[in-house]
């Protein structure tokens, strides 16, 4: 018979997932080796982590919902400190660390992440500071921080490089070359994932290498160079294919949609997005369900079907708003505005545009937000309104140059001209 905390934690995950809530806390139990029936308060770390990680892909929300309901079950802190071993203390304060940011409780996570950082250190665990510092380097991404997910991922880099942990190398150099990327700086993103490839084929780790192109195929996609992204996505979605990632396939995916969209080759984007949509439903990755559906309802608009894309639109808005994920809400907007704009109901466009421009604005991403007002300055064309035009457009090709996006330099030069 099930002890008291093992009916609490299954009672938990029905109130969040239903049936499909037992199924998943047997599967956590089993890869971490607890008895699903017997389950103690120092699992309860472990647990934790690995749990909210699979509620992440039902949302944020879910995640926060459940690391918080499993908090009020036993006081993590006491749990830990209860630990005489230093090196499963070190390790626990990871896994709250971890299930901290899945439940997007940033603060928390950081805070975790640095006691950790304190217990590697004494026990000279150069494997876990390296791994640590890069968690705190993506968490200050996340932030929009660059500078701090600077320090964090050369302090990892440097780590890895001085014991030549070729696993950590890889993965912090991966680090820096996305860190470019989010940046808008293309060249230095390359050459940091070039050496990370490198190494990652060195170390034959599938999962890595498929990272790596995937990362790879989303610079070149922003530099306008859509084939040789294409071509790097779906290297990518090989490996993740051999590696058993599902979940990244279904990233891939979406990617390569967004790809064969920004080729203005609809009937492929919408053919991936769809096989993104079935797989992402099939596992549950409500996440990337709901980007998969805003990036197809945009292009079904595109091909002339609005019943469509307004309903596909309308999911991936639902989910996002539950979700309070400012990135997904900036894009199911973007893709309500275009929709309404190819129905010319340009009022209705303009409103979601302006929220599109003041997510993105917030978010600190280069690409989308020139992308927004690129959009936003063709259909106001359309609509008669060539001042407001002009100045959308203006902000747009600055930012455009500023990142070295040549593709998209000429399209909106070209948008430009037609004002002349």
């Amino acid at each position: 018979m099930p002890n008291d905390l093992s009916i609490a934690l299954e009672k938990i995950m029905q109130a969040e997932l239903g049936d499909m809530g037992k199924h998943v806390i047997k599967k956590q139990c089993k890869s971490l080796d607890m008895d699903p029936d017997n389950i103690r308060p120092q699992d309860l770390p472990r647990l934790a982590n690995a749990l909210s990680g699979s509620m992440k892909l039902f949302g944020t929300d879910k995640a926060k919902n459940l690391y918080n309901k499993i908090r009020k079950l036993q006081n993590f802190k006491e749990i830990i400190e209860s630990q005489s071993n230093l090196e499963t203390k070190m390790e626990d304060f990871i896994h709250i660390a971890s299930a901290a940011s899945n439940a997007g409780e940033l603060e928390s996570a950081v805070n975790n992440y640095k006691v950790a950082m304190e217990l590697s250190m004494g026990l000279g665990k150069t494997g876990e500071q390296s791994k640590i510092s890069r968690s705190l380097g993506n968490l200050a991404l996340r932030q929009g921080d660059h500078s701090e997910a600077r320090k964090n991922f050369e302090k990892s880099l440097q780590v890895a490089k001085d014991t030549w942990n070729k696993k950590e190398i890889a993965e912090s150099l991966r680090s820096m070359g996305n860190l470019h990327w989010r940046k808008g700086e293309y060249p230095k993103a390359l050459s940091y994932l070039d050496e990370s490839l490198s190494m990652a084929k060195e170390i034959k780790d599938d999962e890595v290498i498929a990272h790596v192109y995937m990362a790879m195929a989303n610079v070149h996609d922003e530099k306008g160079d859509y084939e040789k992204g294409i071509k790097l996505a779906k290297t990518s979605l090989s490996f993740f294919e051999k590696a058993g990632k599902q979940e990244s396939m279904a990233t891939v995916l979406n990617n390569i949609g967004v790809a064969y969209a920004r080729m203005e080759n609809y009937s492929k984007s919408v053919k991936y997005y769809e096989k993104c949509i079935a797989l992402s439903m099939e596992i549950n990755y409500v996440l990337m369900n709901a980007w998969a559906l805003f990036n197809a309802g945009e292009d079904h608009a595109k091909l002339g079907d609005f019943e469509r894309s307004i309903e596909y639109c309308q999911r991936s808005l639902d989910i996002f708003q539950k979700m309070k994920d400012k990135l997904g809400l900036s894009g199911a907007y973007m893709s309500f505005a275009i929709a309404y704009d190819l129905k010319e109901d340009y009022d209705t466009s303009y409103d979601y545009f302006l929220k599109t421009i003041e997510f993105r604005e917030e978010l600190g991403m280069p690409y989308r937000l020139a992308d927004a007002r690129y959009e936003c300055g063709k259909m106001l064309i359309k609509a008669g309104k060539m001042k407001k035009a002009r100045k959308d457009l203006e902000s747009s090709l600055v930012i455009f140059k500023e990142i070295g996006s040549e593709k998209m330099i000429s399209r909106v030069e070209e948008a430009l001209a037609s004002l002349e």
